[in-house]
C-alpha cells in the first residue's frame, strides 16, 4: 500500500504494472495531511476522479491491484457495477472494525488523524467500542447521511480532517457524486 498524493498520483498505475505477478496485493491510502503530512498536497477532485477512473479501470486486468478507498463505489455505481465494502468493510471504517490505540493507552477512531475515543487504562475496550464518541465516528459525516452508497462510503474523515473540514458535517473534498 502506498499513500496518495498529488506527487505520486502518475506513479501508481505503473508501479501496480511492475508489480503484477511480484505481489499479492497492492492498492493506496489518499494522503491525511496531518503531522509530516501536512507538507504534502493532495490531488484536485477532478484529478483524483480520473485517477480513480483509470485505476478501477486497470484493476480489472491486473490482479495484484485491489480496491480499498470508499470512493471508488461512485465509480462503480455509475456504471452499474457490484459495489464494494470500502476501506475495511463499512465505508469509512473509523471506530468500526480497527481503533488506534496509543502508548498512553488512548484510542482513536482512526490511526491517521487525533480522534480520541476513550483510554485503555481507564476503559475496556468492549467500553470505547460502545462509547458516544466511537457511535459518533461510526456514525460519519452529516453531508452523507442521504446518499444512496454511503453504507460502503461516507468519504475518508481523515482526509477531511486534514483539509480542515468539520468531519461530522462536511463531506469528503474529492467526492464526485
Amino acid at each position: 500500500m502506498l499513500t496518495l498524493s498529488r506527487d505520486n498520483i502518475d506513479q501508481v498505475l505503473p508501479l501496480a504494472e511492475l508489480l503484477r505477478n511480484e505481489a499479492d496485493s497492492f492498492t493506496f491510502n489518499r494522503l491525511s495531511q496531518v503531522g509530516e503530512g501536512a507538507q504534502l498536497a493532495i490531488p484536485s477532485r477532478d484529478e483524483y476522479r480520473d485517477f480513480l477512473t483509470d485505476y478501477v479501470e486497470a484493476a480489472k486486468t491486473n490482479p495484484v491491484m485491489s480496491l480499498k478507498d470508499n470512493l471508488t463505489n461512485i465509480i462503480l455505481h455509475k456504471r452499474g457495477e457490484a459495489l464494494f465494502g470500502g476501506c475495511a468493510g463499512y465505508g469509512c471504517s473509523a471506530a468500526f472494525n480497527f481503533i488506534a490505540i496509543l502508548p498512553d493507552g488512548e484510542a482513536h477512531a482512526c490511526r491517521k488523524f487525533p480522534s480520541y475515543i476513550g483510554n485503555v487504562y481507564h476503559q475496556s475496550i468492549g467500553e470505547i467500542y460502545d462509547s458516544d464518541a466511537a457511535r459518533r465516528y461510526r456514525a460519519g459525516t452529516q453531508a452523507c447521511q442521504s446518499c444512496s452508497i454511503r453504507p460502503v462510503c461516507g468519504g475518508c474523515l481523515a482526509v477531511m480532517y486534514g483539509q480542515g473540514f468539520d468531519i461530522f458535517e462536511a463531506r469528503d473534498p474529492h467526492c464526485f457524486m
